[in-house]
């Protein structure tokens, strides 16, 4: 892969930024110097300074002794848009915010995108026009105006399930954990691939090259349809939490093989 490729591939560019700064942040020294090999061997210079230009990696330490670290916005980039640990560990007041809409019966089109938008927010959908989420709505935030609708036609409400209903019964109805869980099941078969090829010693550059681009979009797919609730919400057998954790196993195994990125 010529470089110029590189600078436009996020597969290579996943692996980079867990090299530098998130799999291998527990002993800085030791792999920073490992970077520096490759920096010189590889002439990865100029895609760093790409990557710094684009705020995903920064320039740290002294003018004579620099470093290179990852952004916060190059975190989320390695990580498929999101840091799933910090929505796991989120505290939850106990209530539900169930948002409302009344639209006119011939508003199709208005009314998959207003859909999509709330899947794009990771809403649950309770009912037809009954959409939940256990964070705070700020309600100024709806594309109401954008879609030309009048404030009154979405309400919030705050509340907490009823007995015999359940907060349970509330995440079951409102989010597919059947098919979450097989997009999940793909990136965990993806992270098993990805340490079979770091213990490989004769992997080759194009199948770490076709693996990472398999590993990414298994894993945007799986982690995009997933809203990430708060852990006291997760209902059981949920494999979010084990590919997560597979996944930082399988790119940790790789960076320590310092595969030269072609």
């Amino acid at each position: 892969m010529i470089m110029s490729e590189f600078s436009k591939s996020e597969d290579w560019l996943t692996l980079l930024l867990y090299t530098l700064d998130v799999v291998l942040n527990p002993k800085p020294h030791k792999y920073l110097d490992s970077f520096e090999w490759w920096d010189y061997q590889n002439r990865l210079r100029p895609q760093l300074y790409q990557l710094k230009r684009a705020k995903l990696v920064e320039r740290r330490g002294s003018r004579a002794n620099p470093t290179w670290g990852v952004t916060p916005l190059g975190r989320l980039r390695a990580f498929g848009g999101v840091e799933p640990p910090l929505r796991w560990q989120r505290p939850w007041d106990g209530k539900w915010r169930l948002l409302m809409f009344d639209l006119p019966a011939r508003s199709h089109q208005l009314r998959v995108k207003l859909w999509r938008w709330l899947r794009s927010q990771r809403f649950g959908l309770l009912q037809r026009s009954l959409w939940i989420s256990p964070d705070p709505v700020d309600e100024e935030l709806l594309p109401l105006s954008r879609q030309k609708l009048m404030p009154k036609t979405a309400v919030v409400v705050e509340g907490q399930p009823v007995a015999p209903a359940s907060n349970a019964d509330f995440v079951k109805t409102a989010w597919d954990f059947a098919a979450i869980n097989e997009g999940y099941r793909a990136a965990l078969d993806q992270a098993a691939h990805g340490l079979k090829l770091a213990a490989k010693p004769d992997t080759k550059s194009s199948e770490l090259r076709q693996w990472l681009a398999l590993e990414r979009a298994a894993w945007v797919k799986a982690v995009g349809q997933d809203p990430l609730l708060p852990e006291a919400l997760l209902p059981s057998g949920y494999l979010g939490s084990e590919a997560w954790a597979r996944r930082h196993e399988a790119y940790a195994a790789l960076a320590k093989r310092g595969f030269r990125l072609p």
